[in-house]
């Protein structure tokens, strides 16, 4: 059965979850869920599950999907194939690549090839939302495109 299209709302970051693992589905649900860890007051995370390549470049064709985080270790070419194929879109998302085997050798190779950052399995919320800050602000400031995301920016300092 398809997977649901993913949905842009204001007020709200859709991030593209490649992998064949619904281990991995349900703990970055929990962590977007769990209402300490935010990016800012006014923004959440949605989590657009994809358990194929194929689905989720579709996805990525018919929304503008900022990040995405994709298992290294199920799919290991998938993280590659989402690089060429959001290579020449106006704003490509940025790939976040999981794997239990996260060492500065794998790192480098990653970042080398267009990647933008690799987490280590089994998730630390406190590394997941790093990672997803750090690339939100990279795509924003890269873009400069918040339509996206409605009125997730980042609070003015003092406010």
């Amino acid at each position: 059965m398809p997977e649901p299209a993913a949905r842009q709302t204001p007020g709200t970051i859709t991030v593209l979850s490649l992998s064949p693992v619904e281990n991995d589905h349900a703990a970055l649900e929990r962590t977007f869920r769990d209402s300490s860890l935010t990016l800012y007051p006014n923004c959440r995370l949605a989590l657009q599950p994809s358990r194929t390549l194929a689905l989720a470049l579709a996805a990525l064709r018919e929304y503008r999907i900022p990040i995405v985080l994709c298992d290294g270790d199920g799919q290991p070419e998938a993280w590659r194939e989402i690089l060429r194929a959001t290579r020449e879109m106006p704003a490509p998302p940025c790939v976040i690549v999981t794997s239990r085997l996260a060492d500065d050798r794998r790192w480098a190779e990653l970042l080398q090839e267009g990647a933008f950052d690799l987490l280590c399995k089994p998730f630390d919320q406190s590394s997941v939302m790093r990672s997803i800050h750090s690339a939100w602000v990279h795509w924003q400031n890269r873009y400069g495109l918040t339509e996206t995301a409605g009125e997730c920016q980042e609070p003015a300092p003092g406010t």
